[in-house]
């Protein structure tokens, strides 16, 4: 089995390994940023499974009318991530644009801020394969901060409001610090709200192990 998974902002995609391994044993995993084009790069995966931003893509690009060939997994979902908006965002716009802006003069910082809030280790931006502090490309990073500030479309909305495509699990935790796991899984149906669970990937870990599965 072949498993790609689509990270979060600010997050070296490596950090999944760990849930990656202990989840699907035995499966051949790839991991990739949340970059616009990361959804269809691995459409034809046999899963997805996709955390906070890399969850939003792929919405967005279901929403869209783009096809995922086998089951899909999200993460700690990201509807809108604007708590302005109403759809199970906590963090205000102002914070996400003033963040943008700390990303331009040091992205170090601003990476740290993020994690900090986000209660995400101090390792959660490195990457193993680089000893960059940088998770993936700077531009990449903007692009996706953007994108977070943005309102919500109409025909994602549209899609939230149609509940999960068949063979489609989506968690979401009641101790995250970023999204309102209460509001998220009124607005989406079928979404899961695990008890316990913040915005860390691996705080899902036993429900994905335990609950029912996605194929």
């Amino acid at each position: 089995m072949k498993v790609s998974w689509i990270g979060g902002w600010g997050v070296a995609p490596e950090y999944l390994k760990p849930l990656a391994e202990s989840y699907l044993t035995g499966a051949i995993h790839s991991f990739l940023p949340p970059v616009t084009e990361a959804v269809a790069t691995v459409a034809q995966s046999d899963r997805i499974v996709a955390w906070s931003l890399g969850a939003w893509r792929v919405l967005d690009y279901a929403c869209r009318g783009g096809v995922l060939a086998g089951p899909v997994v999200l993460l700690a979902p990201v509807v809108a991530f604007c708590a302005e908006d109403h759809l199970g965002g906590r963090v205000a716009r102002s914070q996400v644009r003033w963040l943008r802006r700390w990303l331009e003069r040091d992205p170090e910082a601003a990476l740290r801020d993020f994690r900090e809030r986000a209660g995400l280790p101090p390792n959660a931006s490195l990457s193993s394969a680089d000893p960059s502090p940088m998770p993936y490309r700077l531009a990449d990073l903007r692009e996706g901060l953007d994108r977070l500030a943005a309102p919500p479309s109409p025909a994602l909305c549209e899609f939230v409001r149609g509940g999960l495509p068949a063979r489609w699990r989506a968690l979401t935790g009641d101790a995250d610090p970023l999204l309102d796991g209460v509001q998220l899984c009124r607005l989406l149906p079928g979404c899961e709200l695990v008890p316990g669970a913040s915005h860390e990937p691996i705080s899902f870990l036993t429900s994905l192990k335990g609950g029912r599965d996605a194929i």
